[in-house]
């Protein structure tokens, strides 16, 4: 089954689709060995994994869909992207779509953020609503594949108003979205919010239990960037250990055997293709 008919599928399901983030190849292959059901990539993990920079609309289209193009070859679950703003106009956004399509991805998610966001202590800015209605617009229009899912996000929470982002929603359902985004959200106000809009809610979690995002209606839960922060954190514990003791001994129990990683990585069905094709 395509992946982007396997999300619809989900989509279809009763309950929340839970997709946490993946940073690189590797950790989406995690997600999807312990069994979830779909992986979601960011644009802040892979602007600092892939390139080591901020998500200051710095990474380009080209970059985002290669790293989305690799975790595509590499697992069998569903993948939702961020594409930020999917190139600037709205034919920039028909373009990307198609571009996301051949990468595999099943579906992406388009901001109404203007490009150079997310600097300390600044407030970002938006698209006018009919800018980024439009742009909506076009990236539902170029779908080829008509399972491929278009979810758009607002940050206008953040920017200015609950009542602006509520209508930026609604018109960008009305434009051709699937899903709807709306970062900031409180979880307070999950069920008024899920109530008063036209589509399904995907929204960003940190550390709130399950059992009170289902209870609120959020249909998908994505978890960002824990991964990538975590993996952060640990090698940066490695490094420092072995700058101030010349050996990282203490972190033995913490490393998984080269067998365990190994048959994790492929190696055990490498050697048996080797075999067959009489490499070795």
């Amino acid at each position: 089954m395509k992946g982007t008919t396997k999300l619809r599928q989900l989509l279809s399901e009763p309950g929340m689709l839970v997709a946490p983030g993946a940073h690189d190849v590797m950790s989406a292959r995690i997600v999807e060995a312990e069994g979830f059901q779909a992986v979601y990539l960011g644009g802040f993990a892979t602007s600092a994994s892939m390139l080591g920079i901020p998500d200051h609309s710095l990474i380009t289209m080209t970059e985002l869909l290669a790293q989305a193009r690799n975790v595509a070859a590499a697992v069998n679950i569903p993948i939702i992207s961020d594409i930020d703003d999917a190139g600037g106009t709205a034919l920039s956004a028909r373009r990307t779509i198609r571009l996301a399509e051949q990468a595999g991805l099943a579906g992406v998610h388009v901001e109404d953020l203007v490009p150079g966001k997310h600097f300390v202590g600044h407030r970002d800015r938006l698209f006018s609503t009919p800018q980024a209605a439009d742009k909506i617009k076009a990236a539902a229009d170029a779908r080829t594949d008509p399972d491929f899912v278009i979810i758009a996000r607002s940050d206008a929470i953040g920017v200015t108003s609950l009542d602006d982002a509520l209508e930026r929603a609604n018109a960008y359902a009305e434009a051709g979205a699937d899903l709807l985004f709306l970062p900031y959200l409180r979880l307070r106000d999950t069920r008024k919010v899920v109530d008063a809009l036209p589509k399904p809610l995907l929204n960003v979690v940190i550390d709130t239990p399950r059992q009170d995002l289902e209870q609120a209606g959020l249909k998908v839960a994505i978890y960002p960037v824990q991964s990538l922060f975590l993996a952060y954190k640990a090698v940066r514990e490695m490094i420092k250990e072995l700058k101030s003791t010349g050996t990282i001994g203490n972190f033995a129990q913490r490393t998984p055997a080269m067998e365990d990683f190994n048959e994790f990585i492929g190696a055990k069905e490498a050697t048996q293709l080797a075999e067959k094709y009489r490499i070795v």
